[in-house]
């Protein structure tokens, strides 16, 4: 899982902040642009209806020499940067404020290059008209600064006014965005601490607040509670069934024995008895790792962790167990390194190291190897026991972890499903990562231990549960 603190590119809210910025940018700019059309309309058709004034006045002159003389006295008095008037008559000279002009039929709209003048300067464009008046061509053509200008402010103000604030928007959409994130990602990490065991673990930070993800937050730490008050209540009575039963068990066992010692029985009779006695064995180990397992579970020994060397645990552990290796026709090898020194309890890690090889001899299969590793590296020490039978199927190496989920769904094979349960409850205390890997073929038991804290020989507060 990505860290809270990295705003993903697929996740929801930035999706929600671009969708958002690209509805406010195109609502805005479609606003603008509706604006900008109406507005150079208005002053386009205020130009084409000042353009028509002109054109109805000379157009109202009947009398041929009156018609030039009111054109001659426009032409000098009106400024071409504002409205040039050419007029081309069939016979005479042209009269104009300009010295020449495109020739243009209809309506149309002209830069001001298309026309000519002396000392004068031109608009930059201009509507013109032309149409036949008396007895010549007229042009009238209408600067249209206006609309230049109009453009230019509506330029200005996409540029100054709009562009700003949909950055500011966006801006302050991804600072939303990553925010959000950042609680969905504590919401996230609680969830997958809860999924890997840990039910202590709580969504901070939503008490007293109302918003939809504070209220996910807060059910999913009421989940969690619910949880580990059923996982409290279930690991006290499987403790108080294992203590209470443990007792009249071993009675049992006492009684088998004064029955064979001081009973005359057949050798049928004696074989089940030893049978029996067998069994009851049986159940008393499994009733004492139980007891052991909550004992670890509870931290009753995290103030007895010390500074210990796991090579000299591996080796005693490994010299303890060689003879039954090779009674079962199995090589039992070791690849130890010197100081290999963690903060833990001697005694549990010998039972973590006896668990991990006999559960490696009961499943390694008949003439194979089994390898025990101690490494150290920059981060701690690393033990690692490996064999070489038909292993753990990936989907099934978290479930053996569980108190007594075994594999031989019969439960007909010798073990009580507490082994590798009790391995991750030590590895638990001890903050260490229990990693179950395909050794192709064959199971590798991984534990990487931390370095032991300078100055103590404890560890905080807080256990690392094994993935």
């Amino acid at each position: 899982m990505m860290p809270a603190r990295v705003l993903r590119i697929r996740s929801t809210p930035l999706r929600l902040t671009v969708i958002l910025s690209v509805i406010f940018t195109a609502t805005s700019l479609a606003c603008f642009a509706t604006t900008f059309f109406l507005v150079r309309a208005n002053l386009t058709a205020a130009i084409l209806s000042d353009m028509q004034q002109t054109v109805d006045t000379f157009g109202s002159t009947a009398d041929l020499a009156e018609l030039r003389e009111h054109l001659t006295e426009a032409a000098l008095t009106t400024d071409p940067a504002y409205r040039i008037l050419h007029f081309l008559p069939d016979d005479g000279a042209v009269i104009a404020n300009v010295k020449r002009a495109a020739p243009v039929s209809g309506f149309a709209v002209l830069p001001g290059s298309d026309f000519a003048t002396s000392d004068r300067p031109l608009a930059e464009s201009y509507q013109v008209r032309s149409l036949r008046i008396g007895d010549g061509q007229l042009i009238v053509a209408q600067s249209r600064d206006s609309i230049i200008e109009m453009a230019e402010v509506f330029a200005a103000a996409v540029l100054m006014g709009l562009l700003p604030a949909i950055g500011i928007a966006a801006s302050a959409g991804l600072w939303v965005a990553r925010r959000t994130q950042q609680r969905i990602g504590t919401i996230q990490t609680a969830l997958s601490a809860i999924t890997s065991g840990q039910t202590a673990a709580r969504v901070p930070g939503v008490a007293g607040r109302h918003d939809d993800l504070s209220g996910i937050g807060q059910d999913v730490n009421d989940m969690a509670a619910a949880q580990e008050a059923l996982l409290v209540s279930m690991r006290q009575v499987s403790t108080d069934i294992a203590h209470d039963l443990k007792t009249p068990i071993q009675r049992v066992s006492v009684l088998l024995d004064q029955v064979m010692t001081k009973t005359d029985l057949s050798a049928a009779q004696e074989t089940l008895l030893l049978r029996a006695k067998d069994e009851t064995a049986c159940i008393v180990r499994t009733f004492q790792a139980l007891l052991q397992l909550a004992q670890i579970e509870g931290g009753a020994a995290r103030d007895r962790l010390t500074a210990v060397d796991l090579t000299d645990i591996a080796r005693d552990v490994v010299d303890f167990l060689e003879v039954d290796a090779e009674a079962r026709g199995l090589i039992l090898t070791t690849d130890l390194t010197s100081d290999a020194i963690v903060a833990g309890e001697r005694q549990l890690l010998s039972q973590l190291l006896v668990n991990l090889i006999q559960n490696a001899m009961l499943h390694g299969g008949d003439g194979g190897s089994i390898q025990v590793t101690v490494s150290t590296g920059p981060d701690g020490v690393t033990l690692v026991v490996a064999d070489r039978g038909p292993g753990i199927p990936e989907h099934e190496r978290s479930k053996v972890l569980q108190r007594l989920y075994r594999l031989e769904r019969s439960r007909t094979a010798d073990g009580n499903g507490l082994g590798l349960a009790l391995v991750a409850a030590v590895c638990t205390l001890h903050r260490a990562h229990l990693t179950l890997a395909d050794n192709a073929p064959g199971l590798a038991a991984r534990i990487d231990f931390p370095k032991p804290p300078s100055g103590t020989g404890m560890f905080a507060q807080g256990p690392h549960l094994p993935q």
